[in-house]
């Protein structure tokens, strides 16, 4: 599971949309098929669109950069319009195609904090313990799994290696230690910076703001975004989210919000 925060995620809160809502966003896959088809995929992808740099390496991608690139980087060809339109057409059908499955953490922490007055706790420790939740219900029955995610800065990302060593031997809020602890392969968290290039990583930063914009949407009567955000918040909603195996529905299980 390859995670990304979103939002503002910090316990400090305002009615400001950014400071009110945070979330994390996980795309889960299934390590040999990420190794052995999903990979060489993503690989083609980009030098489709973006070409090699000069040291023969891809471009690492990532979200913020893309949307507005810089004339002089390697996002360049996203300024002509044609030239994204088909990163959109190829990006969408990639997004249709892969084998994965994604869970999605937002909070409103005025609602949270109103609804819960004596609360002390962490909120980041409340999403991220929800994602985690979410991959042990995911994992039963399928096998093991590890946790990965991109090192952000030096405070959230002891917060994080912290609170997964919390989990591993305290148990999330609603999952003991010692049902927790058989599926996942590892007490740390894999902590991996933007530069190792991990295309999980890259993932999960394509589609976390569009993951938490759509949550938004749902649970807290966001505004719309852009037409191609939308189009991949209608895949997730439709296809990729994970979701009751009964009902089908993403409700509680890839779409969580807090206060429920």
């Amino acid at each position: 599971m390859f995670i990304d925060d979103t939002g503002c995620v910090r316990n400090e809160a305002t009615n400001h949309p950014q400071r009110r809502y945070g979330g994390v966003v996980a795309v889960i896959f299934d390590l040999d098929y990420l190794h052995t088809t999903f990979e060489p995929s993503f690989d083609i992808l980009r030098e489709r669109h973006f070409e090699r740099r000069e040291d023969g390496r891809l471009p690492i991608l990532h979200l913020r950069k893309m949307k507005n690139p810089d004339p002089r980087g390697p996002f360049s060809s996203l300024l002509d319009a044609e030239k994204r339109a088909l990163w959109e057409k190829d990006c969408l059908g990639m997004y249709r195609r892969a084998k994965y499955s994604v869970v999605s953490v937002g909070i409103d922490k005025i609602a949270f904090y109103a609804q819960h007055g004596s609360w002390q706790g962490s909120i980041y420790e409340t999403l991220v313990g929800n994602a985690i939740e979410r991959f042990f219900y995911f994992l039963r029955g399928r096998g093991t799994g590890d946790v990965v995610a991109e090192a952000t800065n030096s405070d959230l990302d002891g917060q994080l290696a912290a609170m997964y060593r919390k989990f591993w031997e305290e148990g999330t809020d609603h999952i003991s230690a010692d049902s927790l602890r058989p599926v996942l392969t590892s007490k740390e968290i894999k902590i991996k910076p933007k530069s190792k290039d991990i295309i999980g990583l890259q993932m999960a930063d394509l589609l976390a703001s569009t993951c938490f914009s759509h949550c938004k949407r749902i649970y807290a009567k966001g505004p719309a975004f852009d037409p191609f955000a939308m189009s991949v918040a209608d895949l997730m909603e439709g296809e990729k989210f994970y979701r009751n195996p009964a009902t089908n529905d993403p409700h509680g299980y890839g779409r969580v919000w807090r206060p429920a």
